[in-house]
């Protein structure tokens, strides 16, 4: 009689060899393993316009707005693709010196927030992203993980 153990392991053989996981899941899923904080507050995703359009236009060029609030601080957010690559604008209010990390499974971007709490990334590649900002006294906080 086969064992249970037998069968699962003969269920992944197979679905490795016909189905394996891409590349780049396993590049994020590992890169991931070096993103924890376990001192960070999670800024939740409080508001996204891509869920309130009824319509979505791929490439449009017209900017998503997304909303994170954690800890004590919001995180705002505009990001518009332009010519396949993602500008991302934002704000942290209340408006405090700090460093934003903006993290893919492609890299990361990083900037210091300015005097009244705004901030900008360009030639963003469209993908999974989440944003750390640092603040210069206090604990850590990242946002949701949001697909651009």
């Amino acid at each position: 009689m086969i064992g249970e153990e037998e069968v699962l392991r003969a269920l992944r053989d197979i679905a490795g060899r016909h189905d394996p996981v891409p590349d780049d899941v396993l590049a994020a899923a590992r890169a991931s393993i070096g993103w924890r904080d376990p001192d960070a507050a999670l800024a939740e995703l409080t508001a996204d316009s891509a869920r309130e359009r009824l319509v979505a236009v791929r490439g449009g060029g017209s900017p998503r707005l997304l909303s994170f609030f954690g800890g004590s601080l919001t995180i705002d957010v505009q990001a518009t693709t332009r010519a396949g690559a993602v500008e991302v604008v934002g704000t942290v209010s209340p408006a405090v010196p700090a460093r934003i990390v903006l993290e893919s499974p492609t890299g990361s971007h990083v900037t210091d927030v300015d005097d009244e709490g705004r901030f900008r990334f360009q030639g963003v590649v469209a993908a999974s992203v989440r944003l750390r900002c640092e603040p210069a006294d206090g604990a850590p906080v990242h946002t949701e993980w949001v697909l651009l």
